[in-house]
């Protein structure tokens, strides 16, 4: 017979085999577990610090802002601003200041070094020996040209060379008899005339021929004119070419000496009766404004333009290194003698702003306080500047920082 198991026995045996399956299904929600706890953990403290941040943010946005106001009639500003905008401040002093006129002009050619080469005759252009830009020599051979109206007036001159010749020995001849009886007083007058007519003739016949070629030309054979360079210098224009027929009167070249150039500024009506001549004057390119030449004021224009209400000052300046072209366009700063070294109310020239077009200085009046104050200017020379009314010496001026503090203030 089988034995039936009592109750408890099938009950302990159940859970004995039920014990693996319930340890299976337990061990995921454990690993679960495990790696849950960290993220909850990072996930408070990152609600932790948004709640900070969002706490910092409304107080920051409660802060007043660090700007520049105004306090009656100063303008007032914290140490904070003062050093992120670099404001600093200098005193308002009394002392001598020759006075720099600024202005603009053209690199032009010296008139006392340019020569321009002309051919008053007819004739057929056979060689060109120069060009633009070659350097030439006094006395260089530019051109050469053929001319029939110089060969007839070469060839003139030969022949009333020849026939004074011999009206002269015939005078000598003539007197020579008249001096042994052998030849009467009025034949040896008739001589001298004849010899005096063609010295007339020929003076007049060798007057022509240097017209058509320039005093001192001499030819190298008749009817052949050779254009040549007056001076040392260079070849800045040409009008003629080979094969070219000229009538006359032409320039054919433009010679300059670039040694010696002059700079045309314009300088407006209030600053002339500053200049005098020989004044020094510092000279800028705009193309390369960190190379300077010096020069001297040779001439002040003594007419004024009605339009530009502007007067021309020329400027010498040597070139002998070849910096300078023709043409360029320049700044100019010129010490004005004649405006005279006085002791003058100064202030740096940073210091200075406009507000509403008007010169504008900020005076301190107290720790980190200014008041504006409108003034007006003078002459300067650059790094100083004049004020005629406005502020004392002794008194201090914001020189660095000025356009922080204006821009602040005025936005």
């Amino acid at each position: 017979m089988t034995s039936t198991p009592e109750p408890s026995e099938r009950s302990h045996a159940s859970v004995s085999a039920d014990r693996p399956l319930i340890a299976a299904a337990t061990k995921p929600r454990l690993r679960w577990l495990v790696a849950a706890v960290p993220l909850l953990t990072l996930g408070a403290g990152v609600t932790l610090f948004a709640l900070k941040d969002t706490e910092g943010s409304a107080a920051a946005a409660t802060r007043p802002p660090d700007v520049p106001r105004v306090e009656g009639g100063s303008i007032v500003y914290s140490a904070g601003f003062a050093e992120r905008a670099g404001i600093r401040l200098s005193p308002v002093t009394r002392a001598k200041l020759v006075p720099v006129i600024s202005a603009v002009g053209t690199v032009d050619f010296n008139p006392e070094h340019v020569a321009a080469v002309g051919a008053r005759l007819k004739g057929l252009v056979t060689r060109v020996a120069k060009f633009e830009g070659d350097s030439v020599d006094s006395g260089t051979v530019l051109a050469v040209i053929e001319s029939a109206e110089l060969g007839e007036a070469q060839a003139s001159v030969s022949t009333l060379e020849a026939e004074k010749l011999a009206a002269d020995r015939n005078l000598e001849r003539e007197t020579s008899l008249s001096a042994r009886k052998l030849s009467t007083a009025r034949e040896t007058e008739v001589a001298a005339v004849e010899a005096e007519r063609y010295d007339h003739l020929l003076g007049a016949a060798r007057q022509k021929v240097s017209a058509l070629v320039g005093a001192g030309a001499r030819a190298r054979r008749l009817g052949s004119h050779e254009l040549r360079s007056p001076l040392k210098g260079t070849v800045v224009e040409r009008s003629v070419a080979p094969g070219q027929a000229i009538e006359g009167e032409v320039v054919a070249f433009r010679i300059a000496n670039l040694d010696h150039l002059w700079v045309e500024l314009d300088v407006f009506e209030k600053s002339l009766g500053q200049l005098a001549l020989g004044d020094r004057v510092e000279l800028a390119p705009l193309a390369t404004p960190s190379e300077t030449f010096e020069g001297r004021v040779a001439r002040i224009g003594a007419v004024i333009d009605s339009e530009t209400r502007s007067a021309p000052v020329r400027i010498v300046v040597e070139n002998s290194d070849g910096r300078l072209r023709a043409g360029q366009a320049v700044n100019a700063s010129i010490h004005a003698s004649a405006g005279g070294a006085r002791e003058r109310t100064l202030v740096p020239t940073t210091a200075l702003t406009f507000v509403d077009g008007k010169p504008t200085l900020f005076v301190a009046s107290g720790e980190h306080r200014v008041r504006v104050v409108g003034v007006e200017i003078g002459a300067t020379n650059g790094a100083e500047t004049e004020v005629m009314k406005g502020v004392a010496a002794g008194e201090q001026v914001v020189k660095d920082g000025v356009f922080a503090l204006k821009s602040e203030l005025f936005r």
